[in-house]
């Protein structure tokens, strides 16, 4: 297989194939291959649906199916060249991205040194302004100084002459002078009733920087088509438990670092009401880490922001439940499928979904059944055995145990929409896909996985059946990081895993016909026996769903 995304030879693990058992009778192995129903199948299954069918040994069908491998091979000649050719097409997007990037990049500092040289220009212009207004109110204040220092000076000269004169003797030197000094003296009295005493300029020099509105405009100055962040945020996070951290990741391509500095959360009631809780976010390389606490129990919207314009798939729908004591569990309700059931699941809007022979039933929140999904068959939209459900949202995902794929309807009308995934119990793996249905790898298990869940930190746990445990790997599957059972026993033949928001593990024993509670730290918490062979499980919020293959029922806690 080629990677795509690195150019790289990838090189599945072996597949060691071993005697498969059939699904409904677990002694007998599937030893036929019925090529009307394309399936391999049992003795009993045989004789009992498939006898008058175009049947055969597996073995013979096998080399049959070897040669029409080697046709298909043939078939794909014309495959590699063009998809080459589009992935040469690809790598020179990818380079004119780049340099367009550059571009860009060199285009945006340019205008903006323009602009601060401009800033700089205009600067120096004001100050300029600034001065010459100062010196023209300097020197007219000046101006009118001189004119009051210039009468100060004559009125004290006249003064003092007076005075010197008024202390002489002699009459007629007295007489000489004094019609002269009193002139002057007259002369500086009717200059000071003329003069304006208050200085004629003012002091202050009024500017007009309105910062506001040139803050604001340089703001929005400019723009970058926010695909141009590419921000991918995952599934919606559908439940969270009151007063306990909800956290969720936003990747931030490599090279935009400043982005996650203008992304923005908010986190209020759906009702509108006053916001509650908080939103932290914390960057960590290329990882916007958004947290939220939710204060009380109900619908919740969380926005995530970037530049004003909401990430992909925000807002977020949260709906919030009280946190609950698994100690004590009850059957509260049981929902009659007809036929063996083997999985569940369970819409925000109350209605429960159960697998059955051929469809997918649906009922309604007190137990009525309300609509089917499919039909018997091997085409697209049908089933021949459906088995696990899983409900992302209003995606519903099937799979099919004899058709060995996984379908996708709308949940609430029952569309088909695509066929993207392959199980792979028989192989001991778990193989990883894409929303869209590209093969991503594979994780190779110890055994025959049998469900597989995945926590709040993004780690896989995988139910090994003929193991008796569940082994955990890292969020991108590389790397095994644990392997548990319930230490208090009872754990023979592990089928359905589900964990809740808080960590809590349930875990479904289908020969035992136990179901366990485990604690986050995988403690017994809970053991519920009397089931009647369990397999899948799904949670809402705050109720166990478990699918009872014997009892033909689903049972609700």
């Amino acid at each position: 297989l080629i990677d795509l995304e690195t150019k790289e030879s990838v090189e599945l693990p072996a597949i060691k194939h071993e005697a498969v058992y059939c699904a409904r009778h677990l002694d007998q192995k599937l030893t036929y291959y019925c090529n009307d129903c394309n399936k391999l199948v049992c003795p009993v299954c045989l004789n009992v649906k498939h006898k008058s069918h175009n049947y055969n040994d597996y073995l013979d069908e096998g080399d049959t199916a070897r040669k029409a491998l080697k046709e298909s091979i043939a078939s794909c000649d014309g495959v590699i060249p063009p998809v080459t050719e589009a992935i040469a097409n690809g790598e020179k997007m990818l380079e004119q991205i780049a340099t367009h990037k550059e571009e860009v990049r060199q285009e945006i500092k340019e205008t903006f040194e323009e602009l601060k040289a401009a800033l700089d220009k205009r600067c120096n212009d004001l100050l300029m302004e600034t001065e010459e207004i100062a010196n023209a109110k300097k020197n007219s204040v000046e101006k009118q100084l001189d004119g009051f220092r210039k009468l100060v000076k004559q009125v004290s000269h006249g003064r003092h002459l007076a005075s010197s004169v008024s202390e002489r003797t002699d009459p007629g030197e007295v007489l000489s002078v004094k019609k002269l000094i009193t002139n002057q003296l007259e002369e500086c009295i009717e200059e000071y009733k003329k003069l304006p005493l208050e200085i004629e300029d003012k002091g202050a020099i009024l500017t007009c920087l309105d910062m506001l509105s040139l803050s604001k405009e340089i703001k929005e100055f400019g723009s970058v088509d926010i695909a141009a962040y590419s921000i991918d945020s995952g599934l919606a996070i559908p439940l969270a438990t009151v007063r306990k951290e909800r956290k969720f990741k936003v990747a931030l391509p490599a090279g935009i670092d400043k982005a996650a500095s203008y992304l923005k959360g908010s986190f209020i009631k759906s009702d509108g009401s006053k916001e509650e809780g908080r939103v932290v976010i914390v960057n960590d390389n290329n990882t916007a880490i958004v947290s939220c606490t939710p204060q009380s129990i109900g619908g919740y919207e969380l926005s995530v922001t970037i530049r004003g314009h909401h990430i992909k798939g925000s807002p977020y729908q949260l709906s919030v439940k009280a946190s609950r004591d698994y100690t004590t569990l009850t059957n509260e309700r049981s929902f009659d499928v007809g036929n063996g059931t083997d999985g569940v699941a369970v819409h925000t809007n109350g209605e429960v979904f159960a697998s059955s022979d051929g469809f997918v039933q649906v009922f309604s929140e007190d137990g009525a059944a309300v609509r089917r999904i499919g039909s018997k068959g091997n085409g697209n939209g049908q089933f021949d055995c459906p088995w696990g459900l899983l409900l992302v949202g209003d995606r519903l995902y099937v799979s099919d145990a004899n058709l060995h794929h996984v379908q996708y309807f709308l949940a609430t009308t029952g569309q088909y929409i695509g066929n993207i995934l392959v199980a792979d119990y028989s192989n001991s793996r778990v193989q990883m896909f894409k929303e869209d249905g590209t093969f991503v790898q594979v994780i190779q298990c110890d055994g025959n996985a049998s469900d597989v869940a995945v926590d709040n930190e993004g780690k896989i746990h995988v139910t090994i059946w003929d193991q008796h445990h569940v082994q955990v790997f890292s969020p991108d599957g590389k790397t095994h990081l644990d392997t548990y059972n319930n230490p208090a026993g009872n754990f023979n033949g592990p089928r359905g895993i589900a964990i809740d928001d808080e960590g809590y593990i349930f875990v479904s024993v289908y020969g035992a016909s136990y179901l366990h509670v485990l604690s986050p730290d995988r403690k017994q918490v809970k053991l519920i026996s009397g089931l009647s062979s369990p397999w899948g499980i799904a949670l809402d919020k705050g109720h166990i769903y478990v699918a009872e293959y014997s009892n033909n029922c689903i049972t609700k806690y």
